[in-house]
């Protein structure tokens, strides 16, 4: 599917997402009055095996996801580390030791303030009017790709990804956007009005 992108659709992708994703960086930062360090966006084709590989690291990191529906489907997977949640949890108000219910609300309320402001710059930017769910927490238990197939429903996708690091802190979060096959083409629809 990356052939499917040409050198400057890429370009523009890439800008639409460290503007989207720095949104989603400053929310938090806001938030926690500490500084947030982004990772250069990733932009890929994942295989079902890729996927397996991602789900498979939920020993050290909980994972949400949240649908989205409108002119683009998919869903929006963020990876939280358990390491350094304690100390985010400090910065946000939260009593520590975190008891089971403040962890989940805690993770929760950490995706979706940086799956939502992402996908929402993402979005009004492209002028692709999405909505998106509440997140969900999961514990992945796919081991082969063929599940991941299933469990995602689809094949292979176009995935947005970036990586948000909390300064002073050993959490480190990713926010993956996954893209169907048929919301791929209006992206790049969308992309190819803005190179006009």
């Amino acid at each position: 599917m990356n052939a499917l992108l040409s050198e400057a659709q890429r370009d523009a992708l890439q800008e639409l997402m460290n503007i989207s994703m720095g949104q989603a960086a400053n929310a938090l930062a806001r938030l926690i009055e500490t500084r947030i360090t982004l990772s250069i966006p990733r932009i890929v084709a994942a295989t079902p095996s890729e996927f397996a590989a991602l789900l498979s690291q939920h020993e050290e990191n909980w994972f949400t996801r949240q649908s989205f529906m409108g002119k683009v489907n998919g869903e929006a997977l963020t990876q939280l580390t358990k390491e350094g949640c304690e100390a985010l949890a400090v910065a946000m108000d939260y009593d520590v030791p975190l008891s089971d219910a403040s962890r989940k609300e805690l993770v929760l309320e950490l995706a979706n303030i940086l799956a939502g402001a992402c996908l929402t710059g993402f979005s009004e930017q492209l002028d692709l009017a999405t909505k998106l769910s509440m997140p969900t927490l999961y514990v992945p238990t796919v081991n082969s790709g063929e599940q991941v197939v299933e469990y995602f429903r689809w094949t292979s996708t176009l995935l947005l990804e970036v990586e948000f690091s909390v300064d002073a802190s050993l959490f480190d979060s990713k926010v993956i956007i996954c893209l169907e096959q048929r919301s791929v083409q209006t992206l790049l629809a969308s992309i190819n009005e803005l190179l006009e």
